[in-house]
């Protein structure tokens, strides 16, 4: 059974929807059970507006760097701060420090699920994907290269979240339901599309080509749907 948030995310989540416009979802009658749901980042667009506004429980795939207090101060003061935003050095590690202790604590709380880069740490990030599929937990994936594309237009996008097709179908004999979800700035809407599944008895790096590009067609046809292509 899936254990959904923590107290903490609930609180701060419940506080946020005071002050934030609210979202409408719209889910497709198809989906049934566990998802793993493929959205677009759009400089943490995306993410926010699920976990703010999607009613069902979603586990974000999370870059293990910010589910680590120490790693995220780290990231925050030598890239995010510095590189990004252009702040000194010296002004950038005493904020990062401050901010990784709420930024950790709120997005263990929402229990996300730690993606390591790496051949051999990756399939860390699949067994807890697989385990927490196998519970009933759904899943939200942001696979953009360019993470802080702003657009509505989904880019490419990293395929290496397909091999979790792989690892679930060896564990259980079943297909993952992967699902498109599209958050609207304009519609204020969260739209969640038909899922799409991996074939029978097709090679699976054919079909893993197969599988990707309809997403990618399917997450551009909701934001033409929603006016904003």
């Amino acid at each position: 059974m899936a254990e959904g948030y923590g107290l903490f995310f609930k609180t701060v989540r419940k506080f946020a929807r005071f002050f934030y416009p609210s979202y409408h979802t719209e889910i497709s009658g198809e989906i049934d059970g566990p998802a793993v749901y493929i959205s677009h980042h759009r400089n943490l667009f995306g993410p926010f507006i699920t976990l703010l506004w999607y009613p069902k429980f979603v586990r974000t795939w999370i870059l293990h760097v910010f589910l680590d207090r120490k790693s995220c101060s780290k990231q925050y003061a030598d890239y995010t701060f510095t590189k990004r935003f252009g702040l000194p050095l010296v002004l950038a590690q005493p904020v990062a420090f401050l901010l990784s202790f709420g930024i950790t604590k709120l997005l263990q709380s929402s229990r996300g699920i730690p993606v390591y880069r790496g051949t051999r740490k990756i399939v860390r990030t699949f067994q807890i994907s697989v385990e927490a599929l196998k519970k009933g937990e759904s899943i939200a994936i942001y696979p953009d290269i360019d993470y802080t594309d702003r657009s509505a237009s989904v880019k490419d996008m990293y395929a290496g979240f397909l091999y979790m097709e792989k690892y679930f179908y060896k564990a259980t004999g079943r297909h993952v339901q992967f699902v498109p979800l599209y958050a609207s700035k304009k519609k204020r809407l969260l739209i969640a599309g038909a899922p799409i599944f991996f074939r029978d008895g097709e090679d699976f790096r054919t079909e893993k080509d197969v599988v990707y590009k309809k997403l990618h067609m399917a997450l551009n046809r909701l934001a033409a749907r929603c006016g904003e292509l």
